[in-house]
């Protein structure tokens, strides 16, 4: 956790909302930077229509929302497009290629993207997917992506840990999330449209670009997932895709010059971690399992009690961006009061929907859950 700010931020943020000297290009690479976020949604799409006649499919089961067999793979078509294009991307806009933060979490990402795309095929124990997700946990972290913690609150090897064990939980709090329509990929999409519209602002122009490009290729993947699955994202999307936001969350507490400006990936991603965190807790008390799998999410209830999946994935995306909206209000405040204030406000959506899912199931009652 950053220290809490002992200077005037009214010039840190005037000079985190101007331009990086990396993000100044030329009209031309300008040009070519768009051309490849629009080839990204086609090119993804492309091969997400691949990946449909391929066939790998997900049977329905129990703790399913989909009743017949589907597709699963979608995340091939998006990572192996974010692979290809965000190298020449990074050398269009003047970023870094080959630092050590770039090169270590994309070896972190392809290692963990292969490994879930084959446990999509082979459906492998999950102490193999356990171990990848942290050995790529580590990958990221050793490249120098991770929490700059102060001494005080036990320094650098502190800030390693904390931030290999973000990047294992939120990688598998959106792997359990992805189980609706549209709601991982969407959300995501959402999340990074922000991360890129805002960064400047949070001090991290670089990630404007890098960004901007996991949201195209998400949203060329949507179509096929949203409203109506054709497909879906798989192992291998989700928790690619996982990696990479919690990586981006790490990023921007690294970098900004703002004292509370540590809480935009968390707060972007407070849906989600809610859902998971609430579920765990409720299913500890209730004497239940917590590694059996089970269909006892916010998510899953409310679709079990007949809420339309559109909507309730609209109102996920909806919640991406009130996070945001949160995020900005908090940026400036001191590092304490800004996580109390932040917490705050983030509940209250989350505890409104979660009352609403227990006055749903009690008109429309759904079992154990």
């Amino acid at each position: 956790m950053p220290l809490p700010c002992t200077y005037s931020l009214a010039p840190a943020i005037l000079e985190a909302a101007q331009p990086a000297e990396t993000m100044s290009i030329a009209p031309s690479s300008s040009f070519l930077a768009v051309f490849c976020l629009i080839s990204a949604v086609f090119f993804t799409g492309f091969l997400v229509k691949m990946m449909i006649r391929v066939a790998v499919l997900d049977h329905p089961g129990h703790r399913s929302a989909h009743e017949r067999p589907t597709p699963k793979g979608g995340g091939v078509g998006v990572m192996a497009t974010f692979f290809v294009l965000c190298p020449i991307l990074l050398a269009e806009t003047g970023q870094p290629v080959l630092s050590a933060p770039v090169l270590l979490t994309a070896l972190a990402t392809a290692l963990l993207a292969g490994v879930s795309w084959l446990d999509d095929l082979y459906q492998w124990p999950p102490s193999i997917k356990f171990a990848a997700q942290c050995l790529a946990a580590a990958l990221v972290v050793a490249g120098g992506t991770s929490l700059p913690l102060p001494m005080t609150w036990g320094g650098p090897i502190a800030g390693a840990l904390i931030s290999a064990l973000w990047l294992v939980f939120i990688t598998n709090a959106i792997n359990f999330m992805d189980g609706l329509n549209g709601l991982i990929s969407g959300s995501l999409a959402v999340g990074c449209l922000l991360i890129a519209l805002t960064g400047p602002a949070f001090g991290v122009p670089d990630l404007f670009w890098p960004a901007l490009l996991l949201c195209a290729c998400l949203c060329g993947f949507l179509p096929f997932n949203y409203p109506k699955a054709r497909i879906f994202l798989g192992d291998v999307g989700s928790q690619g895709c996982g990696l990479l936001a919690g990586a981006a969350a790490l990023h921007v507490a690294h970098a900004t010059p703002l004292p509370s400006g540590w809480l935009l990936g968390p707060c972007l991603l407070f849906p989600l971690i809610y859902d998971v965190l609430f579920t765990l807790v409720r299913r500890k008390l209730a004497g239940h399992s917590l590694v059996q799998a089970h269909r006892g999410h916010l998510y899953q209830v409310l679709h079990r009690s007949g809420v339309n999946p559109a909507l309730i994935t609209l109102a996920e995306w909806g919640f991406v961006v009130w996070g945001a909206v949160v995020a900005h209000f908090i940026a400036p405040l001191p590092v304490l009061p800004g996580l109390a204030c932040g917490l705050g406000l983030l509940l209250v959506p989350q505890l409104l929907w979660t009352g609403f899912a227990v006055l749903q199931t009690r008109r429309h009652p759904v079992g154990p859950w």
